[in-house]
């Protein structure tokens, strides 16, 4: 007789996001997760009510590593620097986790005040007010400036655009980092 496969939320969106991670957001469905799982799909739906559900669960894991990548990373003297790097370094490291956050219909942002509103934004923003003396204007413009160039980077990673390695990446958002503060 086989194992019996103890199953609960947390087991669920493990194994989901690996999947996420290894194949993207696409290749979790029901039938694929209980596959990976060992299981049927009956136990899936005896824990949650439905697959939208459990997306839901996968995305703020999804989303909840991407902050502890970014918490792991982040070095308050150099704010900006450091977030747009972690972010570019994030599409690197895990391109279909990356793409699930950013570049899927999960995204609520629908302007570029959403993106100036996120938690970790609105820090890095504050930041350079509170360490660098600039307003909070010239803040948000040289935060955006930064953010849309190390976006465009992380995209074009992610989605296998472009190859770049981690000491390319550096080069390339230090040295625009250089020019935006100091006008090189």
């Amino acid at each position: 007789m086989p194992a019996v496969v103890e199953l609960s939320k947390d087991r669920i969106v493990k194994v989901a996001v690996k999947m996420v991670n290894e194949s993207g957001w696409d290749s979790v469905n029901a039938r694929s997760l209980a596959a990976c799982l060992g299981v049927s799909t009956k136990p899936l739906y005896r824990i949650y009510e439905s697959m939208d559900e459990i997306k839901e669960d996968i995305y703020k894991e999804i989303s909840r590593q991407y902050d502890e990548f970014l918490t792991s990373r982040i070095d308050s003297k150099k704010a900006l620097l450091t977030l747009c790097i972690a972010y570019v370094e994030f599409a690197l490291e895990y391109k279909n986790l990356f793409i699930s956050l950013f570049l899927s219909n999960n995204l609520k942002w629908k302007s570029i005040e959403n993106v100036l509103d996120e938690k970790w934004n609105q820090g890095t923003i504050i930041n350079l007010v509170n360490k660098h003396g600039y307003s909070f204007e010239e803040a948000k413009n040289l935060f955006m400036n930064m953010w849309l160039y190390a976006n465009g980077l992380a995209t074009l990673i992610a989605t296998n655009d472009i190859t770049m390695d981690d000491q390319e990446v550096l080069i390339r958002l230090v040295k625009y980092y250089k020019i935006l503060v100091k006008g090189e």
